[in-house]
């Protein structure tokens, strides 16, 4: 395949670069900072999945008008907010036969590009494992407690072209799998990050110290229970069932396998960027309001990330 990445920071640069170690031609579009030492010297990736030296990874700041028709996926991992901006650049660039798969974080990001580039073009994906930067062109994976999945919404890709795209990304060295419940593995995706990530951003602990307190046990449940009672009156088939069944699942099978992990709203808030919590704890009280169900431990933890946010950008 030609593959793009927009959006190459840590996750990535991690998915381009396994896809360009097996054979795949991938260019990576992202801030020059980061694009520089990789063009010169090559990507370096170490971690969970071993070590790797990548040469050859094309490289681009900008989208390039020679670039029409010549990508079969463009891969979107910006944050949810740049999720439009990024569409809106690939637009002059998309083939005939050209599929575009956010590979992000957050409810919203799959509708906001099939707006632009029809829910035919547009492939939906779970993605939980962890990455960062260790300096520009030396990312390391950090955690994964699910394999990635790829799906379908209604009036998507063919399953075929889905299912191919993500054999190959297994193939390539990301866990990877096809699901036909693509939307129930991302809301328990969203559950996840919004019970988690605020926490430790707030706390400025790992996921593994959320376990504990009591205090945070129970707000951690809450923030389960509102999403469960919001994708029930939305109809989303989630995976796990009930939230009292997710609230063991998280607890005793996911949070261990990253009880070292610190969120990366955390770095994000210290470092003065915005965060996802608009695409998480935000959407839910968002969704809440329109199906007609109070959440208001996810809107606490909304209010207080935000509050942080401007306190930080301030600082910075």
């Amino acid at each position: 395949m030609h593959v793009l990445i927009v959006g190459a920071g840590a996750l990535g640069c991690v998915v381009g670069g396994f896809l360009k170690k097996s054979g795949h031609n991938v260019t990576l579009l992202g801030r020059q900072e980061l694009m520089e030492p990789i063009q010169r010297e090559g990507l370096y990736i170490s971690g969970i999945w071993g070590n790797h030296h990548i040469l050859g990874l094309a490289t681009s700041t900008t989208v390039l008008a020679e670039w029409k028709g010549l990508f079969d996926l463009i891969i979107i991992a910006v944050k949810s907010y740049d999720t439009e901006e990024a569409v809106k650049s690939i637009l002059p660039i998309l083939g005939s036969e050209t599929f575009v798969c956010s590979y992000q974080n957050g409810l919203g990001n799959v509708e906001t590009i099939a707006q632009y580039v029809g829910m035919e073009r547009t492939i939906p994906a779970r993605v939980i494992f962890g990455s960062r930067i260790l300096k520009p062109g030396f990312v390391h994976v950090t955690v994964i407690a699910e394999p990635t999945a790829l799906g379908r919404f209604k009036g998507g890709p063919e399953e075929a072209v889905v299912k191919n795209i993500a054999e190959q990304m297994d193939k390539s060295g990301i866990p990877t799998i096809y699901s036909d419940n693509i939307e129930g593995l991302i809301w328990g995706k969203v559950a996840y990050n919004s019970a988690l990530n605020p926490l430790s951003a707030i706390l400025d602990v790992p996921y593994g110290k959320l376990l504990d307190a009591e205090e945070t046990q129970t707000m951690m449940k809450e923030v389960i229970y509102e999403i469960y009672a919001v994708a029930s009156a939305k109809k989303i088939p989630m995976i796990i069932p009930t939230w009292e069944a997710y609230v063991q699942h998280l607890f005793y099978k996911l949070i261990p396998p990253t009880a070292e992990h610190y969120a990366s709203m955390r770095e994000d808030l210290r470092q003065g960027r915005k965060t996802e919590i608009d695409a998480l704890n935000g959407a839910i009280c968002k969704l809440g309001e329109i199906v007609g169900i109070t959440c208001p431990t996810n809107t606490f933890l909304t209010r207080i990330i935000k509050s942080k946010e401007k306190v930080f950008s301030t600082q910075s």
